[in-house]
């Protein structure tokens, strides 16, 4: 199957695109056009010329200074803002000529007009004071990268002139340009966001696959070239792009579907037993219902919304994973993942060990008293206080990130199965020093 790229515009945020574009050329994901707008017409004439390790050498050495010869203060490292303002309201914006070199360096027009992938870019006209879409076809030759050029042309660029018309970035049009392949007749398109600002058009109805891959958490602004942070955004995006076909799951982290291990194998029916999440509504029994109806809402919002034993676990491990503030933007194995949750469990309770030791025996009654479904009676006390969240894991520990209570109380429920499938691991085996008992 053949894809179609669109990749949209958001200056120096679009080196988030390198990174999709590493994950599907290791995927040997098949692409016959890219349209793009702005940073997505630069970025898509490097997936044309084939030019991967050109455009991501470009991405993770390019800083302000070079491409726009401003200082740095002495004082603090930071860009010098008068020098830079002076600078764009004298030569009414910000000179390209630096980065047409560099562009010239990674964008070959022979090249790109000889590939069998198709190629369009989006700029606005204002002259003509209208959208121009240009396809390779389209293209004056020996202007390709002028054209280019002028659909990058963000606030703060000077206005791109060619041949007398005056062009600015293609953003004030559609800075994802979907449509215009719909309206092309392509069916299978991948959609590249860089989380930026810019015009969005409501995307047509039709029988096209769209595939989007996006992230909020793209760092940096337009114009801020910084090869520190291009290097997090392409990570970003090569974990996104992989994530897009199916080689990590998870909604905020990135975990390879397997499980080697027992502490990590989805939820077994025992489990979920005794953990209580299968247990019939008892009217009679206000708090327990609503506690239920909350876990399995919180957990439901972490997977693609359809809860089962095994998507239950992995959002359960998220969502402690997050408690724990665990770094986000790496691939993990579910036991590395679970390791690093059981070290920083760990770490807190060693802080308050005393009053871990005190709590650690409520946690199996506390759930009894609330969700005993052959008591009507319930502790409303204990069960506040697990609902709080306030048993294995503290939430008022100042190592702990501000969540919900909801999710403070799945997150004690994770540890609480991690130490239970280990102990019974160890008891199946024989291994057993006692640690259990100090956990």
């Amino acid at each position: 199957m053949k894809y179609q790229l669109v990749l949209a515009g958001g200056g120096a945020r679009g080196s988030y695109q390198i990174g999709v574009w590493k994950a599907l050329r290791e995927l040997n994901i098949e692409i016959d056009m890219v349209i793009g707008t702005s940073v997505g017409s630069i970025n898509g004439a490097a997936v044309v010329c084939d030019a991967f390790e050109q455009a991501e050498h470009l991405w993770k050495t390019l800083d302000m200074p070079t491409l726009f010869d401003i200082t740095y203060s002495k004082e603090d490292g930071e860009p010098n803002t008068s020098e830079y303002i002076e600078s764009i309201l004298k030569n009414k914006g910000l000179d390209t000529s630096t980065l047409k070199c560099y562009l010239e360096q990674v964008i070959d027009e022979d090249v790109l007009r000889k590939s069998p992938i198709d190629y369009a870019l989006v700029t606005f006209s204002l002259t003509q004071m209208k959208p121009v879409i240009l396809f390779k076809k389209d293209i004056p030759n020996g202007k390709v990268v002028d054209f280019i050029l002028a659909s990058s042309a963000v606030p703060g660029f000077k206005k791109q002139e060619i041949d007398g018309e005056h062009y600015i970035d293609g953003g004030i049009y559609d800075n994802l340009p979907v449509n215009i392949l719909i309206d092309h007749g392509y069916k299978n398109i991948i959609a590249v966001s860089n989380a930026a600002i810019g015009v969005y058009r409501k995307v047509k109805e039709s029988d096209a696959k769209i595939i989007y891959i996006e992230n909020q958490q793209i760092q940096g602004g337009i114009l801020e070239f910084d090869p520190a942070i291009a290097k997090k955004n392409i990570m970003l995006g090569y974990l996104d792009g992989m994530k897009a076909f199916g080689k990590y799951i998870g909604q905020c982290y990135y975990i390879s579907d397997t499980a080697n291990h027992d502490y990590a194998k989805p939820l077994t029916e025992k489990e979920i037993e005794m953990l209580y999440l299968n247990v019939k509504k008892n009217k009679s029994n206000v708090m327990g219902t609503v506690v239920q109806f909350s876990l399995l809402r919180t957990l439901r919002n972490h997977t693609n919304g359809l809860l089962s034993a095994k998507n239950a676990f992995f959002a359960a491990m998220e969502i402690t994973a997050e408690i724990f503030g665990i770094e986000k933007v790496r691939p993990y194995t579910p036991e590395q993942l679970i390791t690093k949750i059981m070290a920083a469990y760990r770490s807190v309770k060693s802080e308050h060990v005393q009053i871990m030791k005190e709590k650690k025996g409520l946690l199996r009654n506390m759930l009894k008293k609330i969700w005993d479904k052959d008591k009507v009676r319930i502790n409303k006390k204990a069960a506040k206080k697990l609902f709080l969240g306030q048993v294995l894991i503290d939430k008022n520990n100042p190592s702990i990130s501000s969540n919900t209570s909801t999710e403070h109380l799945i997150a004690n429920l994770f540890i609480y199965l991690m130490l239970w499938r280990r102990k019974k691991i160890k008891k199946k085996t024989g291994d057993n020093n006692g640690r259990d008992n100090k956990e």
